[in-house]
């Protein structure tokens, strides 16, 4: 079973200047994880060989007013695998483990796209801005979590190789660009 987390602190209206980051092992670029990624101890008492945490965080500098309209302004989205909560069991480090667990940080990029595109086509006014922001983050929060157990069942966390394909298929899709 995977855990991950999102922490949303981010507002948006109109067009916006934005910084992205991934951050994995202590350094902002996007690539492929390796084992050595994976520094936490192991929970024993899991049936399961490994675990991927990844976070997600957003702030930004100011918000400006024009009219009745909110715009977030200088935004950065950062998403980070938390290293010290991802792990994995001695012994168990095979390439199709690796891949599966590829998949769980995939499903934070994925959250990470769909939450830039969802803020930058939502319209704020000054009253609902910070109600609206919420609404985005329980909405996406609650659909990357459901994926994530998705992708575990019909996996079987990695067992199933037709399933695994089919969602390999599906993250090479939805992350190009």
């Amino acid at each position: 079973m995977k855990k991950y987390s999102c922490l949303f602190v981010f507002l948006f209206s109109g067009n916006l200047l934005f910084c992205q980051e991934v951050v994995i092992n202590g350094i902002n670029k996007n690539r492929l994880l390796t084992w050595e990624d994976f520094t936490g101890k192991p929970d024993k008492s899991s049936p399961y060989a490994a675990n991927t945490f990844w976070n997600l965080n957003y702030s930004y500098q100011r918000v400006s007013f024009k009219g009745d309209s909110a715009k977030i302004e200088e935004l950065a989205v950062k998403l980070e695998l938390d290293k010290k909560r991802s792990w994995i069991k001695a012994g168990k480090e095979t390439p199709e483990l690796l891949k599966h667990e590829q998949g769980h940080f995939d499903i934070g990029l994925l959250c990470q796209k769909e939450f830039i595109f969802q803020l930058n086509n939502t319209r704020f006014s000054k009253t609902d801005y910070q109600s609206k922001v919420q609404s985005v983050f329980n909405t996406l929060s609650e659909k990357y979590r459901l994926m994530g157990l998705k992708y575990d069942e019909e996996t079987n966390h990695s067992k199933n190789r037709e399933a695994q394909q089919k969602w390999n298929d599906f993250f090479a899709k939805e992350l190009v660009n």
